[in-house]
């Protein structure tokens, strides 16, 4: 009986914790640029936009709408923007050094880290991308 309560218990409290979210993350981050894996600067179609992606301390990760805008262009779609197909995204960390973010389409990690106000993110295929913290 009391093996049986001790798993319940265990069961509820792994279930009831909360997202680990780094602090370090919320706010504002403008981005500057992305390096392929060979270590040169991309200079693609989003390079010099400063699009600002938004970390909230309640996990929310909202996207700068003109970075949507571009990217839809990019595939060919002209139409306006319409904001409530604004993809919700989530956001949580694991040991401070793996982010992972959810989608509806399913959720994708990758590496993070600091070099003073300046936030890196490492990607599986090499590429790294860099933003800065906005005041």
């Amino acid at each position: 009986m009391r093996i049986s309560i001790f798993l319940i218990l265990l069961l509820f409290s792994a279930f009831s914790q909360k997202a680990e979210r780094d602090p370090r993350l919320v706010g504002k981050w403008m981005m500057l640029f992305s390096k392929d894996a060979n270590g040169e600067i991309r200079k693609d179609e989003f390079y010099g936009k400063r699009y600002v992606e938004t970390y909230t301390k309640d996990g929310k990760l909202v996207l700068d709408p003109q970075f949507l805008r571009d990217d839809l262009k990019r595939n060919g779609i002209t139409d306006p923007l319409d904001y409530s197909l604004i993809p919700t995204l989530s956001w949580k960390t694991v040991n401070n050094e793996t982010i992972e973010i959810s989608t509806s389409e399913g959720n994708q990690q990758n590496r993070y880290g600091f070099s003073g106000d300046t936030l890196i993110f490492g990607y599986s295929n090499g590429n790294t991308r860099y933003l800065l913290r906005v005041k």
